[in-house]
């Protein structure tokens, strides 16, 4: 059986504090059952010091919510190396609102995908549908955001797509479970290539979503 993966992304709504706390009180606590699905907690580039530092030896890892795809002169910007360094397995790209504020592109998503990939992170792409689509519309839309990213990477490198309909995020209507599975049968086809690649839902749920995910799972 393939092991479950799970994350959550504190976005900035914790200081260095809050973030302390919170791992010390909810997370450690709960860190055997938090391991079993390989939990990785994403968090903003000044706290993961302190997050790879209070999770290590948990079993649960420390990502980052952005990265640059090159290094050098570039201000204000983190380089998938440096993440790596301070104590990332993962990184986020192409979260929706990287999209919509900062007019991040499918090629762009893929050149940091692809960065992180040779830095040894695993890059989480994140696809979804800026609204309520039929669908055929989503999978259309959703397919030509994964297809483009995982294209970027090499043979076998190890990724995760997140899909979280954009218009379900913290909704309290998911998307429909039966066109969330037909979003997640065209990733997998969009996936064929890359054998190391997982699947990840987010945003809100309703009755039955996960069991019929299940059912077009690999």
């Amino acid at each position: 059986m393939t092991t479950p993966v799970s994350l959550t992304s504190t976005k900035m709504n914790q200081g260095a504090q809050q973030t302390r706390d919170w791992i010390n009180d909810v997370l450690l606590p709960r860190a055997r059952a938090l391991a079993r699905v390989h939990f990785c907690a994403c968090l903003p580039h000044p706290l993961l010091p302190l997050g790879a530092e209070l999770l290590k030896n948990s079993g649960m890892t420390v990502g980052a919510q952005n990265v640059w795809y090159e290094s050098g002169a570039f201000t204000g910007e983190v380089s998938a190396a440096l993440l790596a360094e301070v104590g990332c397995t993962h990184v986020m790209v192409g979260h929706a609102e990287r999209r919509r504020l900062f007019a991040e592109d499918d090629q762009l998503v893929g050149r940091k995908a692809r960065a992180a990939t040779h830095a040894g992170l695993t890059p989480v792409i994140c696809v979804g549908e800026p609204e309520r689509l039929r669908p055929a519309a989503a999978v259309q839309h959703v397919r030509q955001q994964a297809s483009v990213a995982l294209d970027a990477l090499s043979h076998g490198a190890r990724a995760i797509v997140l899909y979280e309909p954009v218009w379900a995020i913290g909704a309290a209507q998911g998307a429909d479970p039966h066109q969330a599975a037909s979003v997640f049968d065209a990733l997998h086809r969009a996936a064929a290539d890359h054998r190391a690649v997982r699947m990840i839902y987010g945003g809100a749920v309703v009755p039955g979503t996960y069991s019929t995910l299940r059912r077009v799972a690999p």
